[in-house]
């Protein structure tokens, strides 16, 4: 029985404490409701025009809010343009996609099928035939299976010198863009955790803390502004009250200003956008120049063999195209 009591005495102690403690926040919001539907009147007001005496920020206060707000504009501007580095395929147009996937399914049929063919004609006809392969995420990597696609064909069906080393040649292709393909996405990797990491963090955290503050100033300037006109407008009887209140808004409004100052030069003496961008170009140059030294290799080792006693290409088909001579050949 007496544990029953003790619960039951604990139970009204703890209702009665809730009780006080939701009627304190009633009345609160209550007490504030006025407030901000004064304060949002005011901004309305103030949009259309209506209302003209508005207090006004300092100039340093007005001039880092420039600063900050062009910060903020540079990086989401940016990101707009360098989240593209978040999708893999982004040099991967799906009419040129679908082209490659075609191309490589055929390919990767053919060779199954050549490989059960008994005779010349039959494997012809194989390859004259209409005819499935993962799709690629990168133009380079397309290039790449594409290559190894039509080596692996000739390779099945040809049998002369000049077959075989073109079907060497389209091999070293194939490695060559598979290695550029590589690259690429390592620089993708880097702009992604390097630059675009970097910007999207600044948001979340100082610029977002900055425009937090800049929030709470226009709050408070609106509810003084509006503790301003109600006292301009008060009954002897009520003015002793609503100035009080004035000024207790006045001293809050000062204090979200100096925060909010303080707050911005911090974002605008934190701001390290160079570095990140940086970073970015370091990205971009250690790919372009990996995959200008890939090429010229590849170009070197296949360029056309030439007669050591003239030094002219040798070449084993006819062209067109009109050979000009220097005045020493002539």
């Amino acid at each position: 029985m007496s544990s029953f009591n003790e619960f039951t005495n604990s139970f009204t102690k703890r209702f009665q404490e809730l009780s006080t403690s939701v009627s304190q926040r009633t009345q609160e919001l209550s007490n504030n409701l006025p407030t901000l539907a004064q304060s949002t009147q005011r901004l309305v007001q103030e949009k259309l025009g209506q209302v003209t005496d508005i207090s006004q920020l300092p100039q340093e206060y007005l001039e880092l809010e420039k600063k900050v707000d062009s910060i903020k504009l540079i990086h989401e501007h940016f990101l707009q343009v360098t989240s593209i580095y978040e999708n893999e395929s982004y040099d991967y147009p799906k009419v040129i996609k679908d082209s490659v996937n075609d191309f490589s399914k055929t390919m990767a049929a053919k060779i199954t099928d050549l490989s059960h063919a008994s005779s010349a004609s039959e494997a012809q006809n194989i390859l004259i035939s209409p005819g499935p392969i993962r799709d690629p995420k990168t133009l380079n990597y397309a290039l790449s299976k594409v290559s190894l696609t039509a080596s692996e064909v000739i390779n099945q069906v040809g049998s002369t010198p000049n077959e075989s080393a073109l079907s060497s040649k389209l091999l070293e292709f194939s490695n060559v863009q598979s290695k550029i393909a590589q690259a690429r996405l390592q620089q993708d990797t880097l702009i992604q955790t390097k630059f675009n990491k970097a910007l999207r963090d600044d948001l979340s955290t100082s610029l977002a803390k900055a425009n937090k503050f800049r929030k709470e100033v226009q709050n408070k300037r609106l509810q003084y502004d509006v503790a301003r006109t109600n006292l301009m407008n008060a009954k002897p009887e009520k003015e002793a009250s609503l100035r009080v209140k004035m000024e207790s808004l006045e001293d809050e409004f000062a204090q979200a200003t100096e925060n909010a100052t303080l707050v911005m030069q911090e974002v605008i003496a934190g701001s390290d956008f160079l570095t990140s961008l940086n970073q970015m170009v370091a990205a971009q140059l250690e790919y372009f120049q990996t995959s200008a030294q890939l090429l010229q290799e590849f170009t070197e080792n296949n360029a056309a063999p030439t007669d050591a006693s003239s030094g002219k290409a040798k070449t084993e088909s006819k062209s067109n195209v009109p050979i000009v001579l220097s005045e020493d050949e002539e």
